[in-house]
């Protein structure tokens, strides 16, 4: 009997569950050597070898205008004349450049630029208004900003107060006639300078990016990534695909062809995951389609335009697959489906799988900033919906501890993820005591995030630790998963978002359920919403604390729900004043205003 890839995995897994008893679990996956090259020659070295073999191939492409492309070649020139523009402008090494731009055809260029003239780059948010850029720009100390030009009057009033910015140059749109305030650089301008032949001496241990966490807890934080841990970051993506996923969508005997896998990111990049995608894919030369927002439509058109074998989607992504009737023709083409950010719900997940015959695998991954991305990635065991976020990637090693106990524990038991490994961050930008709280003196991350080994040694994420909801039930304090009951709510076609956050209760211990709901029908009621969850869970995980309709749920550029910022609109209230509480029902102004709740707009 010959092995499929079905029994390959199989074999793969029953040779590593001899380990489950281990304190330390290590990766099955096959080790990888720690690159001893930077990233930057890695990429460099890429484009130079692709442009050799396809000189016209468009190696990236913008999705909502594919006019504006990309050769593998016009790349790496114009990111060698933008490092010769920095140089001449006094930038060396270790200097942070702020990046404030959507996703776009530049994004290869000046950061690739920027790291040949020895530079890190610092990504920002372009959601970002005055108050957030001021800060991350005091906080990273950058010389440099590269601005979108509806971005720059936001950065040049945030640049007047932060005495170590240097330099700003604004990237145009294509139809801009507007003529830039003095000392404004066009960054086309920066492309007449004749690309340098030697880039700066730049180290394995040289700071490649510094990339703001969302701030869930606290001010934002600025994760540093060296050329190492980052290469080993987008390395471990590209090798588990060649040997783990690819072989097992095409068949053994069949080698990927990395020039014909076309691949959509419509994730930031200037969050870690896109911008780890953006640098994977340039390594092997897949077409890369970058979106600069998420649009529907323009979404769909790509993918049937393109037709990727994999999608890499966030959860609101996801969401909106599962549930657009538009969009069965466009993903034709693809195999899996891979989401990250935030565990999918059963429900939602069974319902794409039920609709999309094409997709075979539905995956997920898990990973966080300080990670270098993810640390977890799939294996394609068998056909459907797989909740495991999968085994622990090369280059790292996990344990499950109990966070109260500190004892680690055995499989099936659920703890407190730590992961230790070559991608992970060297710590928080000049912050030495945060950097302190997330890795101990062992080199154990200690994520925050609650989960556990099953007996193939997959894991399952659970929740975040500091966001478990703790109720009172019968005198018992019990812990609910806010993902729990937010996977009932978004498999309601009548509802587009949801989010879940626990309400302190002034009269006793414990806190209520509140729930924030955008609506797809207008019609529907909190109380429907109640009952919804109510049918599907268990009473001490039931909706107490009301149901708020809002426009939008605030979350990260990677998909992750903001609950600081829906806590921020709560205060602490008594049983007896939320019974039932429904943004669409005759509630009081004065109620609201009480309770401290504002749309999320």
């Amino acid at each position: 009997m010959s092995d499929k890839p079905i029994s390959r995995n199989d074999k793969f897994l029953k040779k590593w569950r001899c380990t489950l008893n281990d304190k330390v679990l290590k990766s099955p996956c096959a080790p990888l050597p720690i690159p001893q090259e930077t990233l930057i020659h890695r990429v460099l070295r890429s484009l130079r070898a692709h442009a050799v073999k396809f000189p016209l191939k468009p190696a990236v492409i913008e999705a909502f205008n594919q006019e504006r492309s990309l050769t593998f070649q016009q790349i790496r020139d114009k990111a060698l004349s933008f490092a010769a523009f920095l140089v001449a402008n006094g930038v060396s090494i270790g200097d942070r450049a702020t990046v404030a731009l959507p996703n776009s055809i530049e994004w290869p260029v000046l950061h690739l630029g920027t790291w040949a003239a020895g530079g890190t780059i610092v990504g920002s948010n372009t959601a970002f208004k005055l108050y957030d850029t001021v800060y991350q720009l005091r906080d990273s100390s950058s010389s440099v900003i590269i601005v979108a030009e509806h971005l720059l009057d936001t950065m040049l009033a945030a640049a007047k107060q932060c005495s170590s910015v240097k330099l700003i140059i604004c990237v145009r749109s294509s139809d801009s006639s507007r003529s830039l305030p003095e000392g404004v650089v066009d960054f086309k301008d920066t492309f007449l300078y004749e690309p340098i032949r030697k880039i700066a001496p730049v180290t394995p241990d040289s700071l490649a990016m510094i990339y703001y966490t969302s701030g869930t807890t606290g001010m934002p934080k600025g994760v540093v990534h060296t050329q190492r841990s980052f290469h080993c970051a987008v390395e471990t993506m590209r090798s588990h695909w060649e040997q783990e996923i690819y072989p097992v969508l095409l068949g053994e005997e069949n080698a990927v062809d990395w020039y014909q896998e076309s691949q959509i990111i419509a994730t930031s990049c200037a969050s870690i995951y896109g911008f780890r995608l953006l640098n994977w894919f340039m390594i092997t030369g897949s077409p890369i389609v970058l979106m600069k927002s998420f649009d529907g439509d323009v979404y769909l058109d790509v993918v049937e335009t393109f037709k990727p074998r994999m999608l890499a989607v966030s959860p609101p992504i996801f969401a909106f697959l599962a549930k657009d009737f538009k969009a069965k023709k466009a993903l034709s083409s693809v195999q899996m489906v891979m989401c990250t950010s935030a565990p999918l719900s059963k429900d939602l997940s069974d319902a794409f799988f039920s609709r999309y015959p094409s997709v075979k695998y539905i995956v997920q991954s898990y990973g966080m900033t300080e990670l270098g991305g993810s640390a977890h990635l799939p294996l394609l065991l068998e056909e459907g919906v797989n909740a495991a976020t999968g085994v622990v990637s090369a280059y790292y090693e996990q344990k499950i501890v109990d966070p109260d106990t500190l004892e680690v524990c055995i499989q099936g038991e659920r703890g407190e993820l730590w992961l230790r490994g070559a991608p992970q961050t060297i710590g928080y930008w000049n912050n030495p005591e945060a950097t302190k709280s997330l890795i101990d003196e062992e080199g154990w991350v200690h994520t925050g995030d609650i989960g556990y080994v099953d007996k193939r040694g997959l894991v399952h994420l659970v929740d975040r630790l500091k966001e478990l909801i703790k109720v009172n039930y019968k005198h018992q304090i019990l812990q609910v998963a806010p993902a729990q009951v937010e996977g009932v709510l978004l498999a309601c076609h009548q509802i587009r978002d949801a989010a879940v956050v626990g309400v302190s209760n002034h009269n006793k211990t414990g806190e209520f359920i509140r729930a924030f709901v955008v609506a797809a029908d207008q019609t529907l009621t909190g109380r429907e919403v109640e009952a919804l969850v109510a049918d599907n869970l268990a009473e001490f995980k039931h909706i107490t604390g009301g149901v708020v309709f809002v426009d939008q749920i605030p979350r990260t550029s990677t998909g992750k729900i903001l609950r600081r910022v829906l806590r921020e609109r709560v205060q602490p209230v008594k049983e007896e004043e939320i019974t039932h509480i429904d943004f669409h029902s005759s509630l009081s102004q004065k109620l609201f205003q009480q309770l401290s709740l504002m749309q999320v707009s």
